[in-house]
């Protein structure tokens, strides 16, 4: 196996961000692998697994192989796992690698509560009303995207073979999508998630050359002051019901400050989870778009026309929310209820299609993946206040209906992903030393 670090070498300071890691605002590749690893419990063997992990990202993203020839030894195990080949330059097929950091891997690192992402915090499973079947997040995850799967594996595999028994695959999740923005391939305004619904219209743009949508993704330690508050115990009626919501009790409330070396970092969410085909495709067309809240054929919001050139027009609730065409309890209308100041809960998808064989059939899913510049005021509040509160927007509403077609929880996370100091280099990410 290539040479990697055994020990910790001595942890310099943090570099000044300049950048964030690649694998976010990117066109995505056609397959991802989502990985969460296990790190070594002491801190000198977590930093030196995570000085390992960068230095294999780094081989892996200059298509770059430790050396394999002929001549080497054949009674060793060898440098490289092979499945790609010895030969160096090899074609990765757009290749990218997002590092995200939990807060059990800032625990493991001994990194002091002050210097740490101030957002960050194990997820809270049983407050978002899941009971996934592996609920450990792991210390690190990896998003290993590619339009080839075999890179994607490749990344993977080498990881867990130049570091058995310092690093330990805790999950993976495979991700697959028909839709990229490159040339010749399906287009976004085409892409269709497996329930054969539009997917990401009302996305983030990350696309505009102006940034307005970057200040949402992206951590700016300047800026925390200006994230929206927790709701009033007594909020006034916001979506136009004649009762004010109700919200949980125990919302976290926003970071009072970021590190600053966080800057041009991002917090990372993933959920994966299996939806109920066999009742989801026995439904009623109508019902499926009443629980969407849009037209299957064109994508426009149900209180439109039934035209794909309504597909990009905001909803009429949007200005009139007494307007209950589309349903209160419609995934539109929960995930993005369009209220004062609620575009600044929006978060960045960039999800896939979870497609997965078993020895009873396919597995059938959502691997959920988000970037924001808070979890507190973005998808968790999304999610607790909003999706699943049977009390918004106004008291017995009900949760949104999309959660009736789900049929499990798998995994997933809370996860930190540190800038880069260098926006030439991929890997040149890194946490505090203490």
């Amino acid at each position: 196996m290539s040479q990697v670090p055994t020990t910790a070498p001595a942890a310099p300071q943090t570099p000044a961000p300049v950048a964030p890691q690649a694998g976010i605002k990117n066109r995505p590749p056609e397959h991802v692998i989502v990985a969460a690893l296990s790190i070594p419990t002491d801190p000198a063997g977590a930093l030196a697994a995570i000085t390992a992990l960068r230095q294999i990202e780094s081989q892996e993203l200059s298509s770059t192989l430790p050396t394999e020839d002929a001549q080497t030894s054949k009674a060793q195990v060898g440098p490289e796992t092979g499945e790609i080949g010895f030969a160096n330059n090899f074609d990765r097929a757009h290749l990218t690698i997002t590092t995200g950091i939990s807060s059990s891997a800032f625990d493991k690192l001994g990194i002091a509560a002050a210097n740490r992402p101030q957002d960050l915090e194990p997820i809270p499973w049983q407050a978002l009303g899941d009971s996934p079947v592996q609920p450990n997040s792991g210390d690190v995850v990896l998003q290993i995207c590619s339009d080839d799967p075999y890179i994607c594996e490749h990344v993977l595999h080498r990881v867990l073979y130049e570091q058995a028994g310092k690093i330990t695959l805790v999950w993976a999740q495979a991700g697959v999508q028909r839709f990229s923005s490159r040339q010749g391939r399906t287009s976004r305004a085409e892409g269709r998630a497996l329930i054969g619904f539009i997917d990401g219209t009302a996305n983030l743009d990350v696309s505009d050359c102006h940034h307005i949508d970057d200040s949402l993704i992206f951590v700016d330690p300047a800026a925390v002051s200006s994230y929206p508050p927790l709701p009033p115990p007594s909020p006034p009626p916001a979506y136009g019901q004649s009762a004010p919501a109700q919200f949980p009790a125990d919302l976290r409330p926003p970071p009072a400050s970021e590190p600053d070396w966080t800057k041009w970092g991002s917090y990372l969410v993933v959920r994966s989870t299996l939806q109920n085909f066999g009742t989801w495709d026995t439904s009623a067309l109508g019902s499926q778009e009443q629980t969407i809240g849009r037209f299957k054929f064109s994508g426009a919001f149900l209180d439109l026309t039934d035209d794909p050139a309504q597909l990009n027009t905001p909803p009429a609730f949007a200005s009139n929310p007494q307007d209950t065409v589309v349903p209160l309890t419609s995934h539109v209308r929960k995930a993005n209820p369009r209220g004062p100041g609620d575009d600044q809960r929006r978060i960045f998808r960039r999800g896939y299609p979870l497609i997965s064989g078993n020895t009873n059939g396919i597995d059938r899913g959502l691997l959920f993946i988000s970037y924001a510049r808070s979890i507190s005021t973005q998808f968790e509040f999304i999610f607790r206040a909003w999706m699943r509160n049977a009390n918004f927007p106004a008291p017995g509403t009900g949760q949104d209906a999309l959660f009736a077609f789900e049929s499990a929880v798998l995994c997933g996370g809370y996860y930190f992903v540190p800038p880069l100091s260098d926006a030439c280099d991929p890997t040149s990410w890194a946490v505090p030393s203490s």
